[in-house]
């Protein structure tokens, strides 16, 4: 005879409940939020549980066209198949002007995506469709009109763990003084304010590295950049908590290439490094003791590029190499094999652009929530 009764569900202690939700995705979080009052508020407004969460998240890679309203989202370390589309409705349709409208990365930081066009300037968290939109700077502004003198030239998005407040800073090139100006977002005041980094500012960017993005670091936003004295690439870093900039030097080895098709600053294993592909190989260095030149150590080096139209874009947590690659992404392990490979619909890769950000429940802080 089957017994029919009912099986008993197992009272599992808060503890261990908090622990097996602390290490799912977030998709299936805002899912379980209504299991119960306890779930939903431990997911929905548990500030310590969002940010032990985040700690465990995974890392993705998120695409976006710049004439669409369309992006995707790809979890990398799992498998480039793992992707799914995303809508942003973060801005007005009617104000978007099919090819008109140019939408651009302009940083992530703790699974928040800086986004900005002609229509406007966004927050957004692709994980909880979480956004805001922020006001348009002054400098900007000034920017547009036709006798300006200055343009943007450099975007970052960082956070400061000391106020917990997010920040957008814009570099301008102003041509009547040949200097940088910044203007910088607290998301805490709600307000923008210009700022003075120094009276002598002797970099630009070059035709080898065009991105103007920075990437957040150590609490300061790195960008790749050209001393146009000292005749060298070097990375510079705004400390958001001391509103002060400085330089940090490449490894020598970094100025020895003739033929340099690309390279950019990314995060490896807890580091910064820098990648660097020519014609024959791309090699990867990290610094091992954060603005100390000694400690420029090579972790990677492929005898000759992959693919020729492969562009290096992040790290797996095996220590595997993806990037874009024609119409798509491309996984290569260190020995410069090929181990996956896929393309994606809507011809995302004619005019796309990309990053890496975390899977995050964190919300933005309240401008009200003053301390």
């Amino acid at each position: 005879m089957i017994n029919m009764e009912p099986k008993k569900i197992v009272d599992l202690p808060q503890e261990l409940i908090t622990e097996i939700l602390l290490r799912l995705p977030v998709k299936i979080l805002l899912r379980f939020r209504c299991v119960s009052k306890s779930w939903n508020s431990l997911i929905s407004d548990d500030s310590h549980f969002a940010t032990s969460h985040f700690q465990l998240s995974a890392n993705k890679i998120f695409i976006i066209r710049d004439d669409t309203l369309v992006a995707l989202s790809v979890d990398f370390d799992s498998s480039l198949n793992d992707y799914v589309s995303l809508s942003l409705n973060i801005w007005n349709p009617q104000s978007y002007i099919d090819d008109e409208i140019d939408t651009r990365i302009g940083g992530s930081c703790r699974g928040f995506l800086f986004i900005h066009n002609e229509v406007g300037l966004y927050l957004l968290n692709p994980s909880t469709r979480v956004h805001k939109q922020i006001p348009v700077s002054p400098m900007t502004i000034a920017s547009y009109s036709q006798d300006s003198s200055i343009y943007r030239i450099i975007y970052g998005f960082g956070y400061d763990s000391s106020t917990d407040d997010y920040s957008v800073v814009l570099g301008f090139y102003n041509c009547n003084t040949n200097l940088l100006d910044f203007e910088i977002f607290s998301l805490r005041s709600n307000n923008w304010k210009q700022i003075v980094v120094g009276s002598h500012f002797p970099y630009i960017l070059t035709a080898y590295h065009e991105s103007e993005v920075g990437l957040f670091f150590n609490a300061s936003i790195h960008w790749l950049i050209y001393n146009y004295e000292t005749n060298r690439e070097v990375i510079i870093a705004f400390h958001l908590k001391e509103m002060r900039m400085s330089e940090i030097a490449l490894p020598d080895d970094f100025h020895m290439y003739s033929s340099v098709s690309g390279y950019d600053l990314f995060v490896f294993g807890g580091l910064i490094g820098v990648w660097i592909e020519d014609i024959y190989e791309i090699k990867i260095r990290v610094m091992k003791e954060y603005a100390v030149y000694s400690s420029w150590t090579e972790t990677v080096s492929f005898s000759a590029r992959p693919n020729p139209t492969f562009s290096s874009v992040c790290f797996t947590n095996c220590g595997d190499l993806v990037g874009s690659s024609g119409g798509g992404l491309a996984k290569f392990n260190d020995k410069g094999e090929l181990l996956e490979e896929r393309s994606y619909p809507d011809c995302f890769f004619e005019r796309s652009q990309m990053t890496v950000y975390t899977e995050s429940l964190l919300s933005l802080p309240d401008s009200s929530d003053q301390s």
